[in-house]
This record gives structure tokens, sequence and C-alpha cells, in this order.
């Protein structure tokens, strides 16, 4: 179980990077499994076309990992620009919909055009979609038919999210998922939520779940990034495109003083090491809550080293009480 968590972890933070250096827009939904499996489609065909087509990078989780407290809800998250991603939605909820009309045809019931679509939204950006006494909501029912319903606040399953649930007619649903995607675009935290925990009980860093499992210690400073991440910055700089970009992460304080190190000496040593720059926010700095941000940025590979290695050191010390 726990060579599995792991494995879990290492693969929504890569997702969740992937996803971040996709950009620069960027929106979390959840569909079925029978969903996704359309979405796939056989050999993972239509995934590739998808991506090739639109320019856009999707992430589906795997088929055992669902988002907390759904019926066996699926991530399906996708990066890029506005066209392209307006397009991923299209067919997003196209495969939504034929999954719904397969189903009734092996229940032997007449197809409705009907379906489901949630996309799960940080809490801030909940606020933009509600907007002014609920205007920006109303807006989009009276041009779209959808009516928008948002998981209250104390019913949230993972810290800092909220799902809204759109229910309707294939091109309302399309239209206002579209909508949505552009109004939530306004929230700057939104690149900081690509990453979620799964069921399984595999947390995301600094989530509060204690869903950590240990991984094996980074390697020493100064021979490369920590066993799983694939490329070595320093050594091998061509790995990957030298595209430019920044991942966000949430820790807890003690984690982040573990980062830091004595003096500051770890935290230092990681710059050095891989080349990406690496910043944390102040305690107390973020209003509404204790964790505190760490932001990584540099060259792709850079920054996917310096991650690697940033995540592992807070594992070391994940779920622990900070002293009195």
């Amino acid at each position: 179980k726990a060579a599995k968590e792991r494995w879990w972890l290492v693969h929504q933070l890569q997702a969740a990077a992937d996803l971040q250096a996709g950009g620069p827009m960027f929106l979390k939904m959840l569909i079925s499994n029978n969903s996704a499996g359309v979405l796939i489609g056989k050999g993972g065909s239509a995934l590739n076309e998808l991506q090739t087509s639109t320019s856009c990078v999707v992430k589906l989780s795997p088929a055992s990992h669902f988002y907390p407290g759904t019926s066996g809800q699926r991530v399906a998250a996708v990066a890029g620009e506005q066209q392209s991603i307006e397009a991923a939605i299209q067919t997003i909820v196209s495969a939504c919909a034929e999954a719904e009309r397969q189903m009734a045809e092996r229940e032997g019931r007449p197809f409705e055009d009907r379906i489901s679509l949630q996309v799960a939204i940080p809490n801030s950006g909940c606020g933009l979609v509600i907007g002014n006494k609920g205007a920006t909501q109303k807006q989009i029912r009276e041009q779209t038919g959808i009516a928008i319903k948002i998981t209250p606040l104390a019913e949230a399953t993972v810290p800092g999210e909220r799902v809204a649930t759109l229910l309707g007619a294939k091109k309302d649903v399309e239209n206002a998922a579209i909508e949505v995607c552009r109004i939530v675009q306004q929230d700057t935290t939104l690149a900081q939520h690509l990453q979620t925990p799964a069921d399984s009980g595999a947390g995301t860093a600094g989530a509060p779940s204690g869903g950590w499992t240990p991984a094996p210690p980074p390697r020493a400073v100064g021979q490369g990034p920590v066993p799983w991440t694939p490329i070595s910055a320093k050594s091998n700089p061509a790995a990957v495109p030298d595209i430019a970009c920044t991942i966000y992460f949430e820790v807890s304080d003690m984690e982040a003083a573990h980062i830091i190190g004595k003096g500051g000496a770890f935290l230092q040593s990681i710059i050095k090491s891989t080349g990406a720059q690496v910043k944390l926010t102040k305690r107390g700095e973020i209003s509404g809550t204790t964790q505190r941000q760490v932001s990584v940025t540099g060259p792709v590979s850079y920054v996917h080293a310096a991650h690697g290695a940033l995540v592992a050191r807070a594992m070391e010390v994940a779920g622990q009480e900070a002293p009195a």
C-alpha cells in the first residue's frame, strides 16, 4: 500500500508540473469512469488525438483514483491557450454525453440529452463564479440555462477547493463550462490547485489529511534530483525543452523550516545544485491558512529537479507536530 501511495504522489506531482508548464489557462474537471474511457479511446488513441488537435496538456487520474467525496469521479485536468482549452472542454463534454448514451443503450432505456459535469475550483475562484450577491451565477444561468450548484464550504472534501456541478443538455453544459473556465482564470491561485489527493489515501504536498508516505531520501547535493525524477537538470539540460515555468505547492510551517535548513543551508544547496529559483512565503503571509507556499521557477528540467528534492525533504518531517 505504501508503495502505491508513493507512486500516486509522484504521479500527481509530475502531472501538476506538466499542466503548470502547459498553461496559461487551466481547468480541473471531474468525470465518470465511463466518460474517461470514452475520452481515452482504444489504446489511448482518442486522448492522443485530443492533445494533438488542440495542443492542450490533458491529464487524467488513474482508473482507481477518484476525487475525494465523489462516487467514482476521476480528475480530468487541462491546460493550454484559450481557444485550445475551450476545444478540449467541448471534447470532454462530448465524451460525457457519449458515455451516457452508451449506458442508456446497455440498460435498454431512451437516451436523454442530459449530462452532468463537475468542475473543481479553488475557494477564491468560487467567489468569482458566484459574483456579487450571486450576480455572475445568475448571468450564467440566463445565458446558458445551467443553474450552477457549488458545494457548501462546510462540505468541501479537498482543502481550499469546492466543486461546481453543471447539469443539463450537452450544449448548455458545454457553454456553461467554457464560461466558468473563462471566469476562474482571474484566480491567481488556480495553478496551485492542479494536484489532487485521492480517495485511496494518497495526499498532496501540504494536505492536512496526513496522506503522505515516506519516500526514499534525496540524493546527496550535486548528484542530481531524487530517484523518481527521470531528468538530471544540470547533466542533461537538453533532455526537455528549455521552457521557463513556475510551479507552486504548499507545506506546513515545520516542513518549510526543514526545507530551509539551518541558516538556509539546505535551500541554498538545492538552488545551487539545480539552478532553479525557490521562494517560500513568510509565516502567516497567506491569509486564512497556516500553510506556507513554495514557488519553484526556472527551465522545466531545473524546476522538476528542484521540485522532487524539495518534496522529498518535506516528507522527512511530514505529519509531525511543531513544537509548542
